[in-house]
């Protein structure tokens, strides 16, 4: 795991730009997913790499994200979907795979929320929901979405808080539909 304070330029960026944005509005929660969606596309296409280099990015931007919240005093689980959802349809808006992104997506959200010590279940849920709806916004393959995203969360989980893999598992199976087929089969 990288250190707390450590956020790669992509990230920081991504950071500094949610923050202008949402310390300027009352409604937190209302402003999110098309600020981290419009800052993902100006990053993205600023690499110049939005398949390869970007899909890797697209953690760094989630990082940078969460962190925002945070830095705002805003509840950081409150912003996971919409963080996530955002991201996505950013990579798709900048001309990417928004499939590609999904695993990557929800491990940023997981690793960033158990940075500043959020709750990572309820975390996983709400990056998972987030990243099925991106991909179906944008008229990518749910099912594959789905897959990834809660391959990538409990892998993710297990790598942060080995202790909280089985709620993950049983919180997902219960509230993501087609989460317990693919649970089963891992």
């Amino acid at each position: 795991l990288m250190p707390k304070s450590i956020l790669g330029t992509l990230g920081q960026k991504m950071k500094d730009g949610v923050v202008g944005a949402i310390k300027s509005v009352d409604e937190v929660y209302d402003t999110i997913f098309e600020t981290v969606r419009s800052n993902a596309v100006g990053l993205l296409k600023g690499t110049g790499d939005v398949g390869g280099a970007g899909i890797g990015a697209v953690e760094e931007l989630v990082v940078g994200a969460i962190h925002a919240i945070t830095e705002t005093g805003a509840a950081v689980t409150e912003g996971v979907h919409d963080i996530v959802k955002g991201t996505i349809t950013g990579v798709a808006d900048a001309g990417g795979e928004a499939g590609a992104a999904v695993k990557n997506t929800v491990r940023g959200a997981i690793r960033g929320v158990s940075e500043v010590e959020g709750d990572v279940v309820n975390a996983s849920v709400k990056a998972v929901s987030g990243a099925i709806e991106g991909v179906r916004t944008v008229g990518g393959d749910v099912g594959k979405a789905t897959e990834d995203a809660v391959t990538g969360a409990i892998e993710t989980v297990g790598g942060v808080s080995q202790s909280a893999v089985g709620e993950v598992k049983k919180t997902l199976s219960d509230s993501v539909d087609g989460a317990k087929d693919v649970i089963s089969r891992i």
